[in-house]
Parts: C-alpha cells; structure tokens; sequence
C-alpha cells in the first residue's frame, strides 16, 4: 500500500522574556547559598545555570538590587510565576510532540489536552502563539505564509545538502541561498534540517571517542549481525530520495533481515514520523503483529522521536540504532537502496508521485519473487521464506 502524506513544516516561535521581581532573585541566591545544591535550587524555581550565577555574581558585589515597595504583591507574583512554570513542565511530560514539531501536530496536542490544561500552558509549553493556535482551529490545517516559505526552502535545503554528498551544514547552505537571492537565518536552516533529519556526515574517527549522553538511550542491538535464523526477528529500516518534478519525495522501506524481502515501504513528500509510523504499522499488520521483534534504522529524527518510540514501545518491539557515522550499520538498506536506483529508479524520469508509485509497486514485487540474491544462494526472498516455514511445519 503507498501511502503520499501531506505535512506542513513548523513554525518558529520565539518565548517571551521574562522579568522577574528584585525579591525574587534574592530568594533564590539565598536559597542556594544556603543549600549550595545546584541541581535543586534550578528545578526549584524553573531557572538557567547561568542566570543563577549571574543573579549570585551581582548579588556578592552588593550592586544588584532595588528594594521593592510592595514586597507582599512582589511575592505574589513571584509565587504565581512558579506556579505556572509548573504547569508547563508537567504538561510537557504529557505531551506527544514537541517545539520542534509542525504546528499541526502541536494543535492536535493542544486540542488532546485543552480540557485538562490551560491553553496559555500548552501553547506555551510547546511555543506556539496562541493567535497561531486559535487561527489554525479556525481555519483548520490550511498553511500560512510562513509555512509555506518554509515549505519551499526545505526543498532547497534537501538539493543542497545531498548535492553537496550530505556534507554541507547551515553555514555552508546559507552562502549558497544567498547565492540563490535567498536572505535565511542560519537558525532557521538548522531547524529545518533538525526536522528533515539532515545530519552532516561524520568521519568514523571523529565519532568514535565521542561519549554520547544518549549512547544507552540508542543502543544498537544488532551489531552488524544481518543474518537471524528467523523471519520476524530483525527488520531495518531507511529512508531515500527521488527527484520528481522540481521536488524530493521520500521512501521509507522495511525489510526483513532474514529474508531480505521487502515488508512494505511508503513515499511522502515530507521526511517525518508519519511516514516510518505508518510504513512500520502496514508491515507490523501484514506479518501477523510478531512479538520480540527489533527494529534497527539509524537515528534520524523520524526513528528517534518521542512519537514513534511510544509507538513501538507499546508494541513490545524493541529499538535498535546503528552508530552515527557509521553507514555500514545500516548496510542492508543502503544495499537495496543502490541496487533499486541503478536496476529501476534511474530509468525513468518523474513528473507526479503516482508515476514513482508505480515504478515501486513492479520493481518491489520483482525483487521479492523474481529476482535472485547471492546472500540467500541465489534464491528469491519469498523463496526463503517459504522454505523456511515448510521446514518448520514438518
């Protein structure tokens, strides 16, 4: 089943500056002087290390403050501000989505839990404006100027970075918009490129005495092992680009490594988590739901979101990710990759999703039933499968 899905890229919101009362910054260097614990006296009151430290720094060299004249209201404030910082950090722990996500994931959230929250809390803690958020309700999911700039410098964004063979990052991209007559913030690209999961590429040494704090987080369970001795123990995943028109389309695979057949695949015009959840989900179904499955890809935005690891997380299938700036991982996927742009994707030029659509449809079928493959002794995928399952029913 090929599923072309329609997004829309965030917006970017800018938090609003925050003032806080003479009294209240003296609390709080009391606090820490008192305690000299860092760690609780910033979750305590919701603020940065380094403004701690700036308020402590003032504060020791007795030309910080002014006096309040109304302490007591001073305090009240003060209370309420903490009170509604509150409310956004535990609304954020409830929230599926996050700032970096599209508005329109943001006002579903928002909807989800308007009756439970505030929607200044929501919107705040997902950085919407609110005037965002009530216009889009309105009109429903229909892009705004913005948007639809974003939108556009994606497109040139993505030509770029694999032009440059993935080694190009916001600076480099922002000469050449501006080459392009294209005046954007090197934030704006690199959200962007956050969102499109463009990842610079990085050589295996540079990597390797690098200790990710996220290293537990997205372990690799595979470890370059790609022959399990069963269907439905390990699928990878990936994600490639074709030209059609004057744009990218994206294609997401999952394949089983046993086999190496293709389980289902899916195209948008938009790299994001809609596309691998629903890719993942139409395999999932198709297989018969199999339980103590691992699903290796790399980690890319689209794999690492909080969406789509709760998704797979109450599938009881655990994740796996191959390490960053090492391709070889990953390498079953780059295999079929290649192997279905020189044997399909290069013949043909597209001017619609539908045409690539079909290209997809016939080569993956040949690939599954026709075409033989040296890692399987020059057997087809579902011969493989087939003759593994007779052997299990005797």
């Amino acid at each position: 089943m090929i599923r072309i899905v329609r997004n829309f890229i965030t917006q970017e919101a800018i938090m609003p500056k925050i003032y806080y009362p003479d009294n209240f910054k003296i609390e709080v260097v009391k606090y820490y002087k008192m305690h000299r614990n860092i760690v609780a006296t910033l979750k305590k009151y919701g603020i940065a290390r380094s403004t701690l430290f700036k308020w402590k720094k003032k504060y020791e060299e007795n030309h910080f403050f002014r006096v309040s004249k109304k302490p007591a209201n001073t305090g009240h404030k003060a209370q309420a501000h903490l009170d509604k910082l509150n409310k956004i950090v535990a609304a954020s722990k409830e929230l599926k989505c996050g700032v970096t996500s599209s508005i329109t994931e943001k006002v579903a959230e928002i909807k989800r839990l308007e009756g439970k929250y505030s929607i200044h809390v929501l919107c705040e803690a997902l950085q919407i404006p609110r005037g965002t958020y009530y216009n889009r309700k309105k009109k429903g999911d229909i892009p705004n100027r913005y948007e639809l700039a974003d939108k556009e410098l994606s497109v040139m964004i993505r030509e770029i970075f694999y032009h440059s063979g993935e080694r190009f990052g916001r600076n480099p991209i922002k000469y050449k918009l501006q080459e392009h007559g294209y005046q954007v913030s090197k934030t704006r690209i690199s959200r962007l490129m956050k969102e499109m999961g463009l990842e610079v590429k990085s050589a295996p040494y540079a990597t390797e005495h690098k200790k990710s704090l996220s290293r537990n987080k997205f372990r690799n369970l595979v470890h370059g092992e790609f022959n399990p001795s069963a269907p439905n123990t390990i699928w990878a995943s990936d994600i490639t680009y074709v030209k059609v028109d004057d744009r990218y389309m994206f294609v997401c695979v999952i394949i089983d490594l046993f086999s190496r057949k293709i389980l289902s695949y899916g195209i948008s015009d938009t790299i994001d988590t809609v596309l691998t959840m629903n890719t993942f989900d139409e395999a999932f179904e198709e297989r018969g739901k199999p339980e103590n499955l691992i699903f290796h890809s790399d980690q890319g935005a689209q794999y690492t979101s909080y969406a789509f690891r709760i998704h797979l997380e109450e599938l009881n299938c655990k994740q796996s990710f191959s390490s960053p700036g090492y391709p070889y991982d990953n390498s079953v996927c780059e295999s079929f990759f290649n192997t279905l742009k020189k044997e399909a994707i290069y013949y043909h030029i597209y001017d619609s999703a539908s045409e690539l659509a079909a290209v997809l449809d016939e080569y993956i079928e040949y690939y599954n039933e026709v075409r033989m493959h040296r890692t399987l002794k020059m057997k087809t995928p579902s011969q493989v499968e087939t003759e593994f399952f007779e052997c299990v029913n005797l």
